[in-house]
């Protein structure tokens, strides 16, 4: 069972609840309408969550289009289609967060509002397993870290380059799979996930935004930013 999803399931289904029942006493139909939808997708998690899953390019690509298709639906009803995304380290735990806020730390996994405007949070396990050593540099702990997961474990591509300068951190791809290639213009993709995580495990900080992706024939650009967060400012 995958306990993430699961989480992000209930926590939809919960606050699509409260929504249709706010839309009914204020008589939006509208809202109501959202609801249901978003109401929808979270079940559609729940149920999924239960399936057993196994690391591989297979498993990562079911996991991928049934995520990808929920986030999208959800993105669409909370007008996010434009937002930021970012990873935001809490615990034991990486909520990868679209909002229009930049790096909201104080957000809870599913839907909520923060500073005025939705966000959607995903809940997803951190990879401290492979970001131990304290030897390394941050780019060379965040290179390791994709390596093993995106070469060794699910063979996703031929090669992870990472490079830092002032903060920054520009993460090369190469030689992606055929399978995955198609999410590579939808608001997730495996490659982007992967890589936030990853960065919010192996750097020294609790908020790593997406500043921007290049998608070439073969491979991926992620260019990465540490953030402070909105509530630190």
């Amino acid at each position: 069972m995958n306990m993430h999803l699961l989480i992000l399931g209930v926590n939809i289904l919960v606050v699509s609840v409260l929504l249709i029942v706010y839309g009914i006493l204020i008589s939006d139909s509208g809202l109501v309408g959202i609801a249901l939808s978003t109401s929808i997708v979270g079940g559609v998690l729940v149920v999924y969550s239960t399936i057993p899953q196994d690391p591989s390019i297979t498993a990562l690509t079911g996991y991928s289009e049934i995520l990808i298709n929920a986030v999208t639906s959800t993105l669409e009803d909370l007008d996010l289609l434009e937002s930021q995304i970012c990873a935001i380290k809490r615990g034991d735990n990486v909520l990868l967060v679209y909002s229009k806020t930049p790096c909201p730390l104080e957000v809870d996994p599913g839907v909520g509002f923060t500073s005025g405007s939705p966000y959607l949070a995903i809940p997803l396990r951190t990879l401290s397993e492979l970001v131990e050593s304290s030897s390394e540099t941050t780019s060379t702990l965040l290179e390791r870290a994709l390596t093993t997961l995106l070469i060794e474990e699910y063979s996703a591509c031929r090669s992870v380059r990472v490079e830092e300068e002032s903060g920054f951190y520009r993460v090369h791809i190469s030689g992606l799979v055929d399978v995955l290639k198609q999410y590579l213009e939808r608001p997730l993709d495996p490659y982007t996930l992967l890589a936030l995580v990853a960065a919010s495990s192996a750097l020294t900080t609790r908020c790593v935004r997406l500043i921007d992706k290049r998608i070439m024939p073969d491979s991926v650009l992620l260019l990465l930013g540490v953030e402070r967060g909105a509530e630190e400012t």
